[in-house]
């Protein structure tokens, strides 16, 4: 049984052995076939220095296969930068849309080299980028990180090569923009607004790199957060903190001889924008246009922002009045407007007003004050209203008008108050409390309540007592002073709604009687000073008495006489 174990756990470990085996051998042999692939890559050139338009340059580009097998059908593509032009392709390439050249077959560490003439065209200049590619039909797509590349070179574009190029007669660019709105009149505050930037190339030549640049006028915004430009694109800059500015740029790369593009730009009229006249400002660049050109780069288009008549009248006066009061209620009219206002009358119902009609134009921004009087009779209802009625003229003879109201309360306050006493009499040293009870009598609360008394001085102060409350108080004293019968005044004083004062008062009738003497008649009580006199003899006659017993104790014990 020992010997028929082991031999399983032999066959086992051989079994193990030759899946590693043959394991590693698979492995080997697709890491070789793996590593055995092509990798084809590109690099592109351009001749050194900057260049002119009108002048040619050689862009030589390299395909080269750095992999471990032959690359099949190798094919270089690429498109021409704008303003360059193909001299004389290669017999491997086809020129259409974009640069083809069929390579063939490259072996692994090979290398082919193909020169491209260009020439530069009238009026070009800025960057000319083009990205080339390169492509084999065997390459596997873990190689093709590396299959393209960026021909790039630049083309001098200061105002001395444009304007030597213009005196070659060589065909250059020459922009013009216009700028036109929407709007058929007046443009209202919080309205929208279309503008069109229409930019022309009245050149022979085309425009490279065209950008238009629009300074909204302040107090205006985008309402797209991106204006539109035909074949570019445009991004707006600025700030809605306090009064709005927005720069609107667009960005076309180039624009042909003859043809056009229009930027739109939708934008809202601010309300704190100023009215009046309102001006749009539009430039137009392109970095191959000479300078002769530039003169016709500006455009400006103004529109107006209406002036819009507007008047606004208040009301200042008090809320509440009592019968018997004089109300005086200032209505402030107000040109809240962006034009001179005339002809102003202000009709008052409910009360008499002092001058009805202003004696001038009223400006914009500028007051006029008019005071309505109101008696407050004993038959007047308890709410009274009085209605004030502007109206005014424009420059344009429109006719403008507001209205306003104040109401008053007529209120009836009154106060009471009741002053009661511990005791009506009293000897000097007793101790008198005084109870007040002060009650809002009328029907509007009270505020502001001051209790005085003529012998204790300020009792209390109460906020705030609403109609029909009451509040009790209590206070006390000591008499003093010689015998007397005191009338004791008491008041409480408080303001109403009106802010008027309101007061009662009432008296208090207290006798202050006579100290005791201490004669020892009878029924007469005792002073202070003979209750003391009385308990002093009382303490000698007990210390007598004491000393009488000691003795007649001390008597009982001695012996007796023979």
């Amino acid at each position: 049984m020992v010997r028929h174990a082991g031999s399983r756990r032999i066959r086992r470990a051989a079994i193990t052995l030759g899946a590693t085996v043959v394991g590693l051998a698979l492995t080997t042999s697709v890491a070789g076939a793996l590593l055995a692939t092509p990798d084809v890559t590109v690099a592109a050139a351009a001749s050194p220095g900057a260049l002119a338009p009108g002048t040619s340059f050689t862009w030589t580009l390299v395909a080269r296969n750095s992999g471990a097998a032959t690359a099949h059908d190798v094919v270089i593509s690429s498109s021409l930068p704008p303003g360059a032009r193909l001299v004389s392709p290669p017999p491997a390439c086809l020129v259409g849309s974009a640069l083809r050249c069929s390579l063939g077959d490259l072996e692994p560490g090979a290398g082919v080299r193909t020169d491209l003439h260009l020439s530069i065209q009238p009026g070009t200049c800025g960057e000319l980028r083009s990205v080339v590619s390169i492509s084999a039909s065997d390459e596997p797509p873990v190689a093709r990180n590396d299959d393209t590349a960026v021909a790039s070179t630049s083309v001098d574009c200061s105002a001395a090569a444009l304007d030597a190029a213009t005196t070659l007669g060589l065909p250059a660019p020459d922009l013009v923009v216009d700028a036109t709105s929407d709007a058929a009149g007046p443009i209202r505050k919080g309205h929208a607004v279309r503008y069109s930037l229409t930019v022309t190339n009245a050149g022979a030549g085309a425009a490279h790199h065209v950008v238009v640049t629009d300074r909204l006028p302040s107090g205006v915004e985008p309402i797209n957060l991106l204006p539109k430009m035909d074949g570019g694109s445009c991004s707006a800059v600025g700030s809605t903190e306090g009064r709005a500015a927005f720069r609107i740029i667009c960005v076309r790369s180039a624009l042909d001889a003859g043809a056009s593009a229009v930027v739109t730009i939708d934008i809202r009229v601010g309300a704190d924008r100023p009215c009046g006249p309102m001006r749009n400002r539009v430039t137009v660049s392109a970095n191959d246009e000479p300078g002769p050109a530039r003169a016709n780069d500006f455009a400006t288009h103004g529109d107006q922002v209406l002036c819009a008549p507007s008047i606004h009248v208040s009301a200042r006066g008090p809320r509440a009045a009592r019968v018997g009061d004089h109300v005086r209620s200032v209505f402030a009219v107000t040109n809240d407007g962006e034009v001179a206002l005339h002809g102003l009358s202000l009709r008052g119902t409910g009360c008499v007003v002092s001058h009805p009609r202003h004696p001038g134009p009223l400006r914009p921004g500028h007051e006029w004050s008019v005071t309505c009087v109101r008696a407050i009779g004993a038959q007047s209802p308890d709410r009274i209203a009085i209605v004030a009625q502007v109206a005014a003229l424009t420059p344009e003879g429109a006719l403008i008008h507001d209205a306003t109201a104040t109401r008053i309360r007529v209120i009836h306050p009154g106060i009471s108050v009741a002053a009661q006493t511990s005791a009506t009499s009293g000897r000097p040293g007793d101790v008198v409390t005084y109870t007040f009870v002060v009650r809002n009598t009328g029907d509007s609360v009270l505020r502001g309540i001051s209790v005085v008394q003529d012998r204790l001085g300020l009792v209390r102060h109460v906020g705030v007592l609403p109609a029909g409350g009451a509040v009790r108080l209590t206070s006390s004293e000591a008499l003093s002073g010689v015998p007397a019968t005191l009338f004791v005044s008491t008041t409480a004083m408080g303001t109403d709604l009106s802010g008027a004062r309101v007061s009662a008062r009432t008296t208090t009738r207290l006798t202050v009687l006579a100290a005791l003497g201490g004669t020892g008649h009878g029924g007469t009580a005792f002073t202070g000073s003979d209750v003391a006199r009385a308990g002093a003899a009382a303490l000698a006659l007990l210390g007598l008495g004491c000393v009488a017993l000691q003795v007649g104790s001390r008597g009982r014990n001695l012996p007796l006489s023979r």
